[in-house]
């Protein structure tokens, strides 16, 4: 099993963003394929594919669009670190992929306070569940990663 991935989370960390939105339960997710793709079985309509599209779903659905960026900008670079978590996170498979990534993030965050500057985002949320089975929960782990460990923090936080 990939040491960055586990097949099948993307439908478990929906349904934790879709507690931590206030949404209400009932959503149906699923997976498809072998690596493990969630869907989102709709009412209204075709199913939706992919953690990135039914995350952005959930977000806009709660009414919390500031979790996407308000800005031009803030929108892309939000669009990229929820790129960067779908094919870099998720597609690692080894102990050294893990350490570039974090290591990536602690530069990346060394003079900023979210991944998308001063606010905190849905890429940051996804972020924190692609990798919190990573960090480990000991002292020395959230020691090590200080970056990604304030991440936690936040969730609390979203209004």
């Amino acid at each position: 099993m990939a040491a960055a991935a586990r097949p099948g989370t993307g439908a478990e960390e929906l349904a934790l963003l879709e507690k931590l939105l206030g949404l209400p339960k009932g959503n149906k997710y699923g997976v498809q394929g072998e690596r493990k793709v969630p869907v989102l079985q709709t009412n209204n309509g075709p199913g939706l594919t992919g953690l990135m599209t039914i995350a952005a779903h959930l977000v806009k659905q709660a009414k919390k669009d500031q979790l996407l960026g308000s800005t031009a900008e803030e929108k892309a670079v939000v669009q990229q670190w929820l790129e960067y978590r779908v094919t870099r996170v998720d597609g690692g498979s080894s102990k050294e992929d893990v350490r570039i990534i974090l290591k990536d993030l602690n530069i990346h965050l060394e003079d900023k306070v979210y991944l998308a500057g001063n606010i905190f985002t849905l890429a940051d949320i996804l972020m924190y569940y692609g990798l919190h089975h990573v960090m480990g929960s000991g002292r020395r782990a959230q020691e090590r990663y200080t970056s990604e460990g304030r991440l936690s923090t936040e969730q609390g936080k979203i209004k």
